[in-house]
């Protein structure tokens, strides 16, 4: 299973109805089972989640950038990585 995929599941918990306690549940898997296998570090799949849910709200870039540097305390390059990630998992506009 690639990064990606987990990310995209990660992502997709924002939109599952189900009980609170039943997604943070699913979501310690997810983040457990990339982890196990070195493709996802569970902080990494938090601020892709979060990148992709400021791109689904219609956040610039830029805004989304300096949200994540300045909550996770992560780089330039770093941020525009995550943002680059969640990219990826964000369904293309017709």
């Amino acid at each position: 299973m690639r990064a990606d995929v987990l990310a995209d599941l990660l992502a997709g918990l924002g939109e599952c109805d189900a009980p609170p306690e039943a997604i943070a549940e699913f979501r310690q898997l997810i983040e457990a089972v990339g982890a196990r296998h070195g493709l996802l570090a569970p902080v990494q799949a938090q601020r892709i989640e979060f990148a992709h849910q400021l791109l689904r709200d219609g956040r610039a870039r830029a805004e989304i950038r300096d949200r994540l540097m300045c909550r996770y305390q992560v780089g330039e390059s770093q941020a525009y990585r995550d943002i680059a990630a969640a990219l990826q998992i964000v369904p293309k506009q017709r």
